[in-house]
């Protein structure tokens, strides 16, 4: 139970509702004892010890004892002493009691409450040391001792009572921890639920169970998630209905350039549509990276991919370097976009550079895939822009100086669609780094 989880809340709640109840029973209980006759630290009034001394003094010798048996009640302890103890002292609390029995002495031992007004409540005050006790002298020269502590059996049995009120108290906590933990489970589940979702409409709806309000919730997420799916879908077939339109009309433009006499001319028409043709391929595939359709995902070992990508790079006369762990690095990712990704940053890092440089290393339950130029960098005011759709950082709106700007962005959809990560940074000794991670 962490703190500031709908757990602890409850729990705290709870807590503190049953803190000021009894806050509350105890000001009641304490605000009711006006009555000047009132039993003082759980001692009987001065109207019953009176009576007890009286009863004592006109009695004969041989009865006394039962005669204090019966005063032993349940909530003081009276015993006959032979004489007054020498160590008594007078108190404040011995003054209602002089006050009915003015001719016999009276004095007080044991540890007195500090706070009179609260220590009354208390089963006996001095349970953490010796009780406290009056004492009165009688007439024929003994001594009436009165403990503020109940007899040795209801000690006994207050004692089992504590016992099974504090067995209680644990079974009951332990019972309200459960149940605030079942009343919350359904909620975190349902978070942790949500946060898979991550903008991915092929996670499983949620389970819907719990409380009502639970069940509402779920089914309002799973209906919403449904309509995010439909939109993605729609937004994905309207992309590809414009598009294969617009390749239809760059298919004429193309034909019709032909009979541009200039050659110049021609030759940038021509890249003008290909450039176009490019543009509409890259915003197709950003479009199609969060569809579930294109996730055919499979196993492969990453060593390998790596390897023949380089080997094909060079081919073509680029300078890619390559650094592998020893041993096989088994991911589960679409091949095809795995090659989308590293074909993106490579161009990326030899159009900026002159050399790209790419590296594998296990990290925890992830490999990191590293790929670094010896380029110039970018400004670190604009990190936190990479991978944003038609974002650049050269703001010409030629490819050739920058491009649409969805190299990156087309990175970082496909690294998310495989369930991984992808963060940018700048090198400390110059150039940029993009780093991936993919799950094991």
């Amino acid at each position: 139970m962490h703190h500031g989880t709908l757990s602890f809340r409850i729990t705290l709640i709870l807590v503190i509702s049953f803190v000021a109840l009894q806050i509350a029973v105890f000001a009641v209980a304490g605000g009711t004892q006006s009555n000047p006759d009132r039993r003082s630290a759980n001692l009987p009034a001065p109207a019953q010890v009176r009576a007890m001394v009286e009863a004592i003094d006109t009695t004969l010798p041989e009865r006394r004892p039962f005669i204090v048996s019966a005063f032993d009640g349940a909530l003081y302890h009276v015993e006959l002493e032979p004489r007054m103890p020498t160590g008594a002292r007078q108190s404040a609390m011995v003054a209602p009691y002089r006050a009915t029995l003015p001719t016999h002495a009276i004095a007080m031992t044991g540890r007195e409450p500090r706070f009179p007004a609260i220590t009354r409540l208390n089963p006996w005050p001095g349970w953490l040391g010796k009780p406290l006790t009056l004492h009165v002298k009688l007439g024929y020269g003994g001594a009436l001792a009165i403990e503020s502590r109940p007899s040795p059996p209801v000690r006994s049995l207050l004692r089992q009572r504590a016992f099974m009120l504090g067995l209680g108290g644990v079974v009951a906590l332990i019972a309200l921890t459960l149940a605030v933990r079942a009343t919350t489970r359904p909620i975190v589940r349902l978070a942790e639920d949500i946060r898979h979702f991550a903008g991915r409409p092929d996670t499983p709806d949620l389970q819907i169970s719990g409380s009502r309000e639970i069940r509402d919730l779920a089914s309002a997420y799973n209906e919403m998630k449904a309509r995010i799916a439909e939109l993605i879908a729609e937004r994905t077939r309207i992309l590809a209905a414009i598009a294969h339109d617009m390749r239809t009309y760059i298919t004429r433009f193309r034909l019709r350039a032909e009979f541009i006499g200039d050659p110049e001319q021609l030759e940038r028409a021509v890249r003008d549509l290909d450039e176009m043709a490019m543009l509409l391929d890259d915003t197709l595939l950003l479009a199609q990276s969060a569809t579930p359709a294109l996730n055919r995902n499979h196993r492969l070992d990453l060593v390998d991919e790596l390897q023949r990508f380089v080997a094909l790079r060079e081919e073509m006369g680029q300078v890619v370097a390559l650094s592998l762990p020893d041993d096989a690095a088994w991911v589960i990712v679409d091949s095809l976009a795995l090659r989308r990704i590293l074909g993106n940053l490579v161009d990326n890092a030899l159009y900026h550079g002159s050399s790209a440089r790419l590296s594998l290393r296990a990290a925890d339950v992830c490999w990191l895939l590293r790929v670094e130029d010896d380029g110039p960098g970018v400004p670190a005011a604009m990190l936190e822009k990479l991978g944003e759709p038609f974002g650049r950082i050269d703001p010409s709106r030629d490819r050739s100086n920058g491009g649409a700007g969805l190299g990156l962005a087309i990175v970082r959809a496909l690294v998310a669609a495989q369930g991984g990560n992808v963060t940018f940074a700048n090198r400390t000794s110059g150039g940029f780094v993009v780093s991936v991670l993919l799950p094991t």
